[in-house]
């Protein structure tokens, strides 16, 4: 439930946005029946609006604000012959009500081409940009506008000349750049090699085997003995998975890897640690999907206090149909998050208990229009001072497919 001191704005602000976002719907409902999803060429727009009742993530002193995200973008999706050619860009524009230094525009792009020199050599060639504000959840109290802008090329092939064995391949360059200094995750550049090798049994279930080999400089940072700050990183990851197909109705995905990180200089912020997870998915209908997902992620976050993150989450995740054009999706989660490895300052651990809670619908009343409304409420409880909060935010949403 809402906080009593929230929950009057709350209720008057999402009940205007929500009567605009229907009319607007409703006004152009006539030129969208058309629409299909299957088209080679669509048009996406739409419109969120919400209200969030602690922006910055504090312990005190919450700040709220509203939050409008308006987005338009085209889809292009191409078969020809054995091959496929998609391309999604998206312009976004952010504004916030109260703290406007926030305000800003994102331009995000997909492009790839799904290649076939024939249907036993297969794979992809691809570009991707996305762009996001650094969430105040790890940006803590700096009240700055950081936007984070990542880029990814990847090539990657999949080789099956004897059947049901395949041997995978692939190349991916990444960068990540902020828009501020934010030393626990520093802008970085990452080459990487992926070698490995996949078995399909005939039922449909697959075991595979990949290594990835990474190289990666940090940009705009300089060695720095004092606080350990590096200029670059080799990390080797050994993963193995299992897609198992455990009935028509239910299916079971486990990745296990273990990950080795060493710096090129500052061997304290080393770390090799196990990581994985498992997602079990039960669809006892056709109208319920259950998902359950127990995971363990390994991350470099370098602090005074900490060199890695350790993440061990569990989430639950139902869905439920109600009819062909309404259906609910609810979940609840929780995690522990441990701040390890050496670091400059002594005596100094940090854990942090994360619990949330979401529960959204979606109203599809034609084809090519889509309204949801969503409710969510979270809260962290860190071992550090200050570093506590509780949220709740709430939004609606209209989007145009046509």
């Amino acid at each position: 439930m809402l906080q009593n001191d929230v929950g009057a704005d709350l209720i008057t602000n999402l009940l205007s946005s929500k009567l605009k976002l229907v009319l607007f719907a409703v006004f152009f409902s006539p030129v969208l029946v058309f629409a299909d999803e299957q088209d080679v060429f669509n048009v996406i727009a739409g419109v969120n609006r919400q209200y969030d009742n602690n922006l910055f993530r504090t312990s005190a002193s919450e700040q709220s604000d509203q939050i409008t995200t308006s987005f338009a973008g085209i889809r292009v999706d191409k078969p020809y012959s054995l091959q496929r050619f998609k391309f999604d860009l998206t312009q976004t524009a952010y504004r916030y009500q109260k703290a406007d230094y926030l305000d800003f525009d994102a331009t995000e792009y997909k492009a790839a081409w799904l290649w076939a020199l024939t249907p036993y050599l297969t794979g992809n060639l691809s570009a991707n940009r996305a762009q996001s504000l650094n969430s105040f959840t790890d940006y803590t109290n700096q009240k700055l506008q950081n936007i984070r802008t990542t880029e990814t090329r990847r090539f990657d092939a999949d080789w099956s000349p004897y059947g049901n064995w395949h041997l995978l391949a692939g190349l991916t360059h990444y960068t990540l750049e902020n828009g501020q200094v934010f030393q626990a995750e520093s802008d970085y550049t990452q080459n990487s090699v992926d070698a490995g090798v996949k078995y399909v049994y005939r039922s449909g279930t697959t075991t595979s085997l990949i290594m990835h080999d990474k190289k990666g400089v940090y940009d705009n940072r300089a060695l720095n003995a004092s606080n350990l700050s590096d200029t670059g990183f080799d990390e080797r990851e050994v993963e193995a998975g299992l897609n198992w197909i455990l009935s028509g109705k239910s299916r079971l995905d486990v990745k296990a890897s273990y990950v080795d990180r060493n710096h090129d200089h500052f061997s304290q912020r080393d770390y090799a640690r196990p990581a994985g997870s498992v997602i079990f998915v039960w669809t006892p209908t056709g109208k319920i999907k259950v998902s359950v997902n127990a995971s363990r992620q390994v991350a470099s976050f370098q602090t005074n206090y900490s060199s890695y993150t350790t993440r061990d989450t569990l989430m639950l995740s139902p869905t439920w149909a109600i009819t062909n054009k309404i259906n609910i999706q609810a979940s609840a989660g929780i995690a522990r998050r441990s701040f390890d490895g050496q670091s400059v300052v002594a005596n100094t651990d940090r854990e942090d208990t994360e619990k949330s809670v979401s529960l959204g619908v979606n109203w599809t009343p034609l084809r090519s229009v889509t309204i949801g409304a969503n409710l969510q409420h979270s809260k962290r409880d860190s071992s550090l001072q200050n570093f506590d909060y509780k949220d709740t935010a709430a939004s609606i949403s209209s989007q145009l497919f046509f």
